[in-house]
């Protein structure tokens, strides 16, 4: 598949996704819209649900993993850079597409993961570095700190669509997670 015909079906893909959802993502759907043959478009992405995880891949940037020298000046400026990307309705309903479908397809469910884990990356190296600095209680996993962070801003976002209160949140979340004296 040429370079050409590639960046058509991966731009016809988000479209599709924008469009009509992760319920109405199929490869007919791309090639209709890009006009690029299904056959090319399986030479490139094995199966649809490859094509729809490249996709939804490229919608998401690289997210930042600042050292400011405090787990809540981390926090500002990680959040400050993702939850900006949240407030696209289209991404919200990809998000929540992809992990409603994922639950009854064992095979995204595995590329939804290896995305996420890749996604999660920078937070876990933000807490990594909050810990080495005497931030984070020693009681609270890896796993547990990155639930508290992503947690009340998830829910926010998802399902009271309303302000982040991002400094308000930041400082409970980390008054969570600090050491008891």
């Amino acid at each position: 598949m040429s370079e050409e015909a590639r960046l058509k079906a991966r731009t016809a893909a988000l479209a599709v996704i924008a469009e009509s959802g992760i319920a109405g993502f199929t490869v007919e759907a791309v090639a209709k819209r890009s006009g690029v043959a299904k056959t090319t478009i399986y030479r490139n992405w094995d199966t649809g649900n490859d094509l729809l995880l490249d996709a939804i891949d490229c919608m998401i940037t690289s997210f930042p993993t600042p050292d400011t020298g405090s787990l809540a000046g981390d926090l500002r400026e990680f959040l400050a850079e993702v939850l900006p990307m949240l407030d696209d309705p289209a991404m919200v309903r990809t998000m929540l597409g992809v992990m409603a479908a994922a639950a009854d397809d064992p095979e995204l469910d595995r590329i939804h993961q290896e995305l996420m884990a890749e996604r999660k990356a920078p937070l876990f190296q933000i807490i990594a570095t909050a810990r080495a600095r005497g931030e984070i209680r020693s009681d609270v996993s890896d796993d547990l700190a990155l639930d508290l962070i992503e947690g009340p801003f998830m829910v926010r976002i998802l399902m009271h669509r309303g302000p982040h209160d991002l400094d308000r949140l930041i400082d409970v979340v980390c008054a969570g997670l600090a050491p008891r004296n």
